[in-house]
C-alpha cells in the first residue's frame, strides 16, 4: 500500500512516516515510478511508534520496544526492561518536582486569597 493509505489506517501523517523510515523504524520498497510501497505491518509499527513518541518516549525505547517484537532474543527484552527502569526512575523524579511545584503555587494562592480576605 502507498503512504496515504498507511497514513489513512494508522492516523500517522504521511510526514512522520516518512521521518519513521528516515529513523529505520518503518521499511518501505520503492516502486519503479519512485513512490513507497509499504505492507501491514507498516501500519501496525507505525501505530506503535506514533503512541510512544506521543509519550514522550526517547528513540532508543522506541526502537528497543519495536526490537521486542516477533521472535525477538531474550536480550532485546533484557535491555529493554533496563531502559524503561531508567525511564520510569525518570518520570518519578519528574512526578516529584511537579507535585512540589503544584503544593508551592497552591501555597501562594491560598496567601493570596487569604490577604484578599483580610
Amino acid at each position: 500500500m502507498r503512504i496515504g493509505e498507511v497514513s489513512r489506517r494508522s492516523g500517522v501523517s504521511p510526514r512522520s512516516l516518512r521521518y519513521y523510515e528516515q529513523l529505520g523504524l518503518i521499511a518501505s520498497e520503492r516502486e519503479s515510478n519512485g513512490y513507497r510501497r509499504y505492507d501491514q505491518v507498516a501500519v501496525e509499527r507505525a501505530i506503535v511508534i506514533h503512541m510512544l513518541f506521543g509519550m514522550d518516549f526517547p528513540r532508543e525505547i522506541v526502537t528497543s520496544v519495536l526490537a521486542c517484537t516477533g521472535d525477538a532474543p531474550a536480550g532485546a527484552h533484557d535491555e529493554l526492561y533496563a531502559q524503561l527502569d531508567r525511564v520510569r526512575a525518570d518520570l518519578s523524579e519528574r512526578i516529584e518536582t511537579l507535585v512540589e511545584t503544584r503544593s508551592r503555587i497552591d501555597e501562594f494562592l491560598a496567601a493570596r486569597a487569604a490577604g484578599a480576605a483580610a
